[in-house]
């Protein structure tokens, strides 16, 4: 039976990378992208192990929810965890036999590359092949340019024709497609540079996944093996943990939770989790701490979250404070995540470990 060609293929297109993490110029690039080839969809997919990226990565299953959160609400954006399902290295090669495996040919595949990547392409393994398997789509980057790589592709793959989107052929990998895209200087490097020197990542990667990164302490260097394993000024950072304490009840603060994070988190030594009534409230109680905390001299290293007021977070070094809006709490469920921290409680002598499970709330 003959396949009815009056109904066009879907049109798919493959954005991959480490997306580490991902950010506003990702996502502006393939809506570019999406628009001037018509698309139907553009799947992102994170690399399991990137067989390029030096120095260390964050786990897959973080880059894959920064994804997810990344195109929440995008008809036509899906987060795919193709990677992980296979594992292993992640070669492009690979990748697009497993996507053509799953759509068969019911579909097209345009494979999504940066003029960065697309300059390496002859390092890849099997990448006399990529043609074969998907059109393959160069977008313009400011590092290299697109004269560049046109220049080496032409020696590489002189079969192929370089197209603009205005005169592409629907189903026809023998055409590499080039697309000029909105110039966004903005890097997964720099922003994982900046969350270590305490600088804001806001406008950068939407606020969900900037929230993200700030609930999951990502990019924030850990302590040496060398100062978790010597004796710490443990008093100095269980009494700034109480003069903390003692703020949030000063300003109606209420349901208060001190975790102790010794020994479980090279990020601090405590957490503080508490709420407030309103975002209003939650907002006052940051503001007022921070400022009467400054003149004890328990310095906020950052703050954010403040504008909003749902969530905000306060890095005093050795003590992380959480402040809530009641209704937004349970859905982050601090408490649940680090279940396994002992609980402190408020006596007479100061903050200390509760005796029992007994004693929780």
């Amino acid at each position: 039976m003959e396949t009815d060609k009056s109904e066009p293929k879907k049109r798919i297109g493959l954005f991959g990378g480490t997306l580490d993490p991902i950010h506003l110029g990702h996502l502006r690039v393939a809506e570019e992208v999406y628009e001037a080839l018509e698309l139907d969809t553009i799947w992102f997919v994170p690399a399991y192990l990137p067989p390029h990226k030096r120095g260390p990565i964050s786990p897959f299953e973080h880059r894959l929810e920064m994804v997810k959160l990344a195109t929440e609400g995008v008809d036509h954006f899906e987060a795919k965890a193709l990677e992980a399902e296979r594992q292993g290295i992640s070669y492009s090669v690979d990748l697009l036999e497993q996507v053509r495996d799953l759509v068969g040919h019911s579909a097209d595949i345009y494979f999504i590359i940066g003029t960065d990547a697309a300059i390496e392409i002859d390092s890849w393994k099997d990448w006399q092949r990529l043609p074969e398997l998907a059109t393959l789509v160069i977008v313009s980057r400011p590092t290299v340019p697109m004269d560049e790589v046109k220049e080496k592709f032409k020696k590489i793959f002189p079969a192929l024709d370089f197209r603009g989107p205005t005169n592409l052929a629907s189903g026809q990998n023998g055409a590499i497609i080039t697309v000029d895209t909105t110039a966004i200087e903005i890097s997964s490097t720099d922003i994982r540079e900046k969350v270590k020197k305490n600088r804001s990542i806001r406008f950068l990667v939407p606020e969900s996944v900037r929230n993200y990164i700030m609930r999951n302490n990502l990019y924030i260097p850990k302590k040496s093996a060398g100062e978790s394993q010597e004796p710490k000024q443990v008093s100095n950072s269980l009494e700034a943990a109480g003069r903390i304490y003692d703020q949030i009840e000063d300003n109606k603060g209420e349901k208060i939770t001190v975790l102790d994070m010794r020994g479980i988190s090279p990020v601090a030594d405590f957490f503080i989790i508490a709420q407030g009534r309103s975002t209003r409230h939650v907002q006052g109680m940051a503001n007022k701490m921070k400022r009467e905390l400054s003149r004890q001299r328990i310095k906020c290293r950052s703050i954010e979250g403040e504008e909003e007021g749902k969530w905000i977070l306060l890095d005093f070094e050795d003590v992380v404070v959480h402040l809530f809006y009641e209704p937004v709490r349970a859905f982050y469920d601090l408490e649940g995540l680090w279940r396994e921290a002992p609980r402190l409680i408020k006596t007479k002598e100061g903050l200390a470990r509760e005796e029992s499970d007994e004693c929780q709330q």
